[in-house]
């Protein structure tokens, strides 16, 4: 169900017809891929633009699903992770598709501190930045970015048989000890490096967003 608020123009009832998944490794979406049979979809973005889509339909719900990937870098031919690769694949896939709900799904880091443990899976709505320090006034609280992209429901947590969690984002694979303070202070379940990219835009322009993890 969605956020309701003067930021977030959303309601609960709207019909879910169109849905993008955003991904950054196609290791971890060909899975996705093959069962939900999707197709390539040459035509989604423009022709020199590295991200891919694959596009369906579920035949049961009638809903149309669009899962894009960052693509290859064209420099230097592995997938593109990070945040700047994640939100700019959001933003084309927004515009491209107008998403009812756009689902940023993937593995990521956890913690045993939290509970986690490999194999665990999260449902996400809020997120923070670990790797944007900015000792400013104003800045500081932009640099964590904090936000939450809609109110996840119980049910929807239990029946994918998953945990509520917080997705704390950086661009670096390793994790400096400032990194380690910020996740232990917003007490996040999950280290990535996409999902706070994906979730600002999508909060940016007011499209219901969750994290798969």
């Amino acid at each position: 169900r969605a956020k309701e608020g003067d930021d977030q123009q959303t309601t609960a009832t709207t019909m879910v017809k169109t849905v993008v998944i955003v991904m950054a490794m196609e290791a971890e979406a060909r899975p996705f891929i093959d069962h939900l049979k999707l197709a390539k979809n040459e035509s989604a973005f423009p022709k020199k633009f590295r991200a891919e889509c694959y596009s369906g339909q579920d035949p049961a719900s009638g809903i149309h699903i669009h899962l894009v990937l960052n693509g290859k870098c064209h420099l230097y031919g592995v997938d593109i992770v990070g945040t700047v690769g994640g939100g700019v694949t959001t933003f084309a896939a927004i515009q491209a598709f107008s998403p009812d709900v756009v689902i940023n799904a993937g593995t990521c880091g956890g913690f045993k501190a939290m509970g986690g443990e490999i194999g665990s899976a999260y449902l996400c709505a809020n997120f923070v930045n670990h790797d944007r320090r900015i000792p400013l006034p104003g800045f500081d609280a932009f640099g964590v970015g904090k936000l939450e992209t809609l109110a996840l429901s119980a049910d929807l947590v239990a029946s994918v048989g998953a945990r509520e969690g917080l997705v704390s984002t950086g661009d670096s694979l390793d994790m400096l000890k400032e990194d380690e303070n910020y996740i232990k202070e917003h007490k996040a379940t999950c280290k990535d490096m996409e999902g706070a990219a994906i979730a600002y835009i999508c909060h940016q322009l007011e499209v219901p967003m969750f994290a798969l993890k």
